[in-house]
């Protein structure tokens, strides 16, 4: 937020967040690949730039948040990346977009969708991104406020996706087309913090 002397007053200018990164930039290489392995990537990349594209939206209104894409997680040798970081204020908000089979999804003693298990939804890559980046911010003598986790799950077909049942570690779960209302709520509006931005930038893939 700028302050400019118009005639006898003083008119507020609010400046646009910033989007940094590339959405979905770690699977780009894979989705070049060949057979299964190829598929998977341009799905997850494409679950990837929806969720992107509305935070995107956020960033770049007035008085905006920053948007960071494709984040090295610090913690040496660890290959997992956080697919995007929202800094409002000293608010940071880790997100992981995910494309699942339409379906229920629901959490007792594990997570299944329907009647079978499903393993994939139990994995703890947002709580371990949560605390590598609050160690890494606090090399940085900074300590910002950690907003809940949020995992967005778009559908990788047409269907229904029933998520109020589903509880992920340490996240908030939400259905790919819900997340657009819902964003402003989850992730914030404020201006960032330049020097939490200034020490993000490093993980940048």
């Amino acid at each position: 937020m700028r302050g400019l002397v118009g005639g006898d007053r003083m008119v507020t200018v609010q400046v646009p967040g910033a989007v940094i990164g590339r959405p979905g930039g770690s699977l780009s290489g894979a989705a070049a690949g060949w057979a299964k392995n190829a598929q998977v990537a341009q799905i997850g990349q494409r679950g990837e730039l929806q969720t992107a594209h509305i935070l995107n939206r956020l960033a770049t209104a007035p008085g905006g948040p920053t948007v960071f894409h494709d984040l090295t997680i610090p913690i040496p040798g660890f290959t997992a990346n956080i697919d995007h970081v929202v800094v409002s204020g000293r608010t940071v908000t880790v997100l992981d977009s995910k494309v699942w089979k339409p379906g229920f999804y629901w959490t007792l003693g594990g997570t299944r969708r329907g009647l079978e298990p499903f393993r994939f939804a139990d994995t703890k890559t947002l709580p371990t991104a949560v605390a590598a980046l609050r160690r890494h911010l606090q090399t940085f003598r900074l300590e910002p406020q950690f907003g809940r986790s949020v995992l967005v799950v778009w559908p990788s077909s047409t269907g229904p996706m029933q998520m109020w049942a589903f509880r992920p570690q340490a996240a908030v779960a939400v259905p790919g087309h819900q997340f657009a209302h819902r964003a402003r709520h989850l992730v914030g509006v404020s201006p960032a913090d330049p020097r939490t931005v200034a020490a993000l930038r490093a993980l940048v893939r």
